[in-house]
């Protein structure tokens, strides 16, 4: 069975410039901040992981990504270091989708693939099956009626964790902050 997952994000793997709010289910980026440089803060990426992670099971959580016009959202290894840009590829351990400057929505597989989306979602649903080896995202807009965005096929080992990369735009009071709600689809 799928578990509905409400997420919390981990302010230990914060990068500097991102500000939480909201019990940890709101960040956007802020002014940068001192904050220790233990080894699992990101300190290049504009990213930051949930408290949670998954070695099994079947999950799925939403992502509020609302006006942005640059994020980036999927799940990473555990494993995977926080140091240094992030490496975007399921060869390295990460498995992402995003938006580019507002226009291009893409899978960074390999290679990285464009994706003909024709609406412009501003709830990303995220559903993991970690035994299958899979790894999707849906248009949740509406809850009713998902509708498939991109399928990653993998096959998982380890701690994986849902991740959210701001990019590196949209900075300061106005930028748009993303989400982690509580699922609205059923699933």
């Amino acid at each position: 069975t799928v578990t509905a997952r409400t997420l919390k994000l981990d302010p230990v793997t914060a990068h500097p410039l991102l500000e939480l709010l909201k019990g940890d289910t709101m960040v956007r980026c802020g002014l940068y901040q001192r904050r220790d440089s233990n080894p699992k803060r990101f300190d290049s990426s504009n990213c930051i992981l949930t408290c949670k992670g998954f070695s099994c099971g079947q999950h799925y959580w939403e992502v509020i990504v609302g006006a942005r016009n640059h994020w980036r959202v999927g799940i990473i290894k555990g494993t995977v270091s926080r140091k240094g840009k992030l490496n975007k590829s399921p060869e390295n351990g990460v498995w992402l989708i995003g938006l580019k400057e507002g226009k291009v929505y893409e899978a960074f597989s390999l290679p990285r693939a464009t994706l003909p989306l024709t609406t412009r979602p501003q709830r990303i649903g995220i559903y993991l099956h970690y035994e299958k080896g899979e790894l999707s995202f849906y248009n949740a807009d509406n809850p009713d009626e998902l509708s498939p965005i991109y399928t990653f096929q993998a096959e998982f080992q380890g701690q994986l964790y849902p991740i959210v990369d701001l990019c590196w735009p949209e900075r300061g009071p106005y930028s748009p902050p993303i989400i982690l709600p509580v699922p609205t689809a059923k699933v």
